[in-house]
């Protein structure tokens, strides 16, 4: 694949995206609004249709499983495990609860739950953030997308097993029907009964794939769409467009079209925009930034810091996050990577 590529940038607004809006949903600061310039959907699909490009390459490409699975896992389980572990010790230093009564049974099922990917179990710590405006009060409520992107690691040797077998366009077609069928039936559940918790199953795999299996598409069509040129560019915005606007009239054609106008953009500003520069000369800090933002958002709303000064608040998460994120890839991501890694991308 041509080196020359933006998909480094777009991961990184991608995860910047994210963090604005979880700025604004955790400090619930009016002032701060203005960071509303992308919405939740948008950044975690953008997030999606990069793996399903990228992680597809690199299976195509890697020689055995056992490499494969071992550089997958080396990608994200290290820092992964490292944050986990940072915020359930660190975490008995703002508990409302004292050391004997933190270090106990709640303790250890935050542990075990989000060490095994399984952060819904037990979202949060006890005593921590209790006084924090989200209900709940998760430590870390961006690693749901971690134990997702996993099994997408997990599937896609069988795709591309199928891919070569039955062609890239009816596997990859019949994954992308069936992924937004079962978002649609799911989202039609939750509006119809009532049930917030059809929109969980919804976002769930595999929902997801409706954008991964379209990334993992446009790399198979590489080539055709990168001679579209500047015209796949108009097309995919115009689509999104439209996409939007049937999300208002008619959701269920929009829940088709949404991911493959986003495909698009995104294939057209990988390799079609002009190449704008590595932003990686000093470390691929994506990752770090999208894991490390929420408890480090939430740390700063306990203290009253954003209620103090809300552009001040953003300026030192700014500040926090870039370092921790770069201690964070250069300290553990990268020692644990066999050599230089291949861009790829990781849901925030």
């Amino acid at each position: 694949m041509n080196r020359h590529n933006n998909f480094d940038l777009l991961r990184l607004i991608a995860a910047a995206g994210v963090m604005a809006l979880h700025v604004v949903d955790l400090s619930r600061e009016p002032a701060l609004s203005f960071l509303l310039w992308a919405d939740t959907k948008i950044a975690l699909a953008t997030f999606f249709v990069i793996s399903g490009y990228l992680v597809f390459m690199s299976c195509e490409r890697t020689p055995s499983l056992g490499e494969y699975t071992a550089k997958r896992l080396r990608r994200i389980v290290p820092a992964y495990a490292a944050v986990v572990l940072a915020c359930a010790l660190l975490g008995s230093l703002i508990s409302t609860l004292p050391a004997a009564d933190y270090f106990g049974k709640a303790w250890w099922q935050y542990l075990v739950a989000n060490l095994s990917f399984l952060n819904f179990l037990q979202p949060s710590l006890p005593g921590v953030f209790v006084n924090n405006p989200m209900p709940g009060a998760p430590v870390n409520g961006a690693l749901w997308t971690i134990k997702v992107e996993l099994m997408f690691y997990a599937i896609v040797p069988a795709i591309l097993w199928l891919t070569r077998r039955f062609g890239h366009h009816l596997v990859l077609g019949l994954g992308f029907i069936a992924s937004c069928l079962w978002w649609g039936v799911f989202v039609h559940l939750a509006y119809s009964t009532g049930k917030s918790g059809y929109f969980e199953l919804a976002k769930q795999m595999p929902g997801q794939l409706m954008f991964f299996l379209p990334g993992a598409w446009c790399y198979c069509e590489r080539e055709a769409l990168r001679r579209l040129g500047w015209r796949l560019g108009v097309l995919g915005l115009a689509l999104l467009l439209l996409a939007y606007q049937s999300d208002q009239t008619r959701p269920t054609f929009g829940v088709f079209l949404y991911p493959l106008a986003l495909s698009a953009c995104v294939s057209w500003a990988a390799h079609n925009l002009r190449y704008l520069g590595s932003v990686t000369r000093h470390g691929d800090f994506s990752y770090g930034i999208y894991i490390l933002h929420f408890p480090i958002i939430q740390v700063l709303v306990h203290f009253g810091v954003f209620k103090a000064s809300p552009l001040g608040g953003v300026a030192l998460l700014l500040v926090l996050v870039t370092g921790l994120a770069w201690i964070c890839w250069h300290f553990i991501e990268a020692p644990t990577l066999w050599r230089k890694p291949e861009p790829q991308a990781v849901p925030a």
